[in-house]
């Protein structure tokens, strides 16, 4: 598995690639065979085998492929059965020109039509050509990669969508706060969140919120001038908190206890993370209709049209003041959760076996 060179596979500063790859191989039936090769991190997860690639300070092809060229050089003496690479169609013509034998599996999980390699048409129709499966985290994001390509190619994608760890047993106990969990950028609603916040949480003085996040994974202690406005939209309401980048168990527990978390992307979301933790963690979901998040499914979150201040002050005022849909909504997205990890995990190993025939 090859990771893009800003990903950082280590409690400190993993996004959602690090942890699916981590949490995938973590229940693969191919672990033992499993390498993850990336950029050096202080103390990277050691569940799985971890192989760090030392870049040089400067290439003129760029990081990404001078990660696959590395990469190659590394492994060309005893090549893998398989590679996997993470959101980067420009490494794979590097990669098929130094190990041109061993199959290649592409994950998409942005939309293809905005990344270097894949922007256009032809070039989507190349990395078909080269033998390449494609693997998308969702149905969305596969008709963005076969958007004017038609013919038996399109065989070679694939969607499998993202799978997280369930809680086992339906966390009873479910606090009166309100959880926001991702990146503090525009595209993400966060700002109509937090302005919605404002005007809900004076009417309901046992309610709290909490919005966990950066602009980036990590935390560099600088904000952005699109969190100040964030954090200014707040107010005076003290029941908002401000988390800041938190390691990712800290997040698995505060949905844990919340009641209620929210999606606003503003954006065609692929298929974020963030929701499914919401329902495996047995919060009620509030969440937009853009990109892959209707594959959720009827009844798993309460879906909104347009995302506003407007839109979603109402939808916070309905579950907090209607106990009984509220609850029916945090046990339908626990009870019937199709996204668990150990499902999604066969689907991919499945998948492995019919490249390695």
């Amino acid at each position: 598995m090859l990771l893009a060179p800003k990903e950082r596979f280590e409690e400190g500063g993993a996004g959602a690639f690090a942890l699916n790859v981590l949490e995938t191989s973590s229940v693969s039936r191919w672990r033992d065979g499993i390498t993850v090769f990336g950029s050096p991190v202080l103390a990277p997860f050691p569940a799985i085998r971890f192989q760090p690639l030392e870049l040089p300070k400067w290439s003129f092809r760029g990081r990404n492929i001078a990660m696959a060229h590395c990469y190659v050089e590394v492994v060309k003496a005893s090549p893998p059965d398989l590679v996997e690479v993470f959101n980067r169609p420009v490494m794979i013509r590097e990669l098929k020109r130094g190990l041109p034998e061993v199959p290649v599996a592409l994950h998409f999980g942005n939309d293809p039509r905005g990344m270097e390699g894949s922007r256009s048409v032809a070039e989507r129709r190349a990395l078909l050509a080269l033998g390449v499966a494609i693997v998308c985290v969702s149905d969305f994001i596969r008709r963005c990669f076969l958007e004017g390509i038609d013919g038996p190619l399109g065989t070679r994608t694939h969607v499998i969508h993202t799978g997280v760890p369930a809680s086992a047993v339906f966390p009873v106990a479910k606090e009166p706060k309100i959880i926001f969990a991702g990146r503090i950028v525009p595209e993400k609603g966060v700002l109509e969140l937090v302005e919605a916040l404002a005007r809900v949480l004076p009417l309901h003085p046992t309610w709290s919120a909490e919005i966990y996040g950066a602009r980036w994974f990590g935390d560099d202690g600088l904000l952005s001038n699109y969190e100040k406005a964030v954090s200014r939209a707040a107010g005076d309401c003290r029941r908002i908190v401000f988390a800041g980048f938190q390691p990712h168990a800290r997040i698995t527990d505060a949905l844990r206890a919340a009641s209620i978390a929210v999606v606003p992307s503003g954006w065609d979301d692929p298929f974020p993370r963030a929701a499914l933790e919401a329902l495996a963690q047995g919060c009620a979901l509030v969440c937009s209709r853009r990109g892959g998040l209707p594959e959720l499914g009827d009844g798993r979150a309460l879906y909104l049209d347009t995302v506003s201040a407007q839109s979603l002050e109402q939808a916070l005022q309905r579950l907090i003041s209607n106990d009984a849909e509220r609850l029916a909504l945090q046990r339908r997205g626990w009870e019937d959760f199709p996204f668990e990890i150990c499902r999604s995990t066969r689907q991919l190993d499945d998948l492995r076996d019919s490249i390695f025939v």
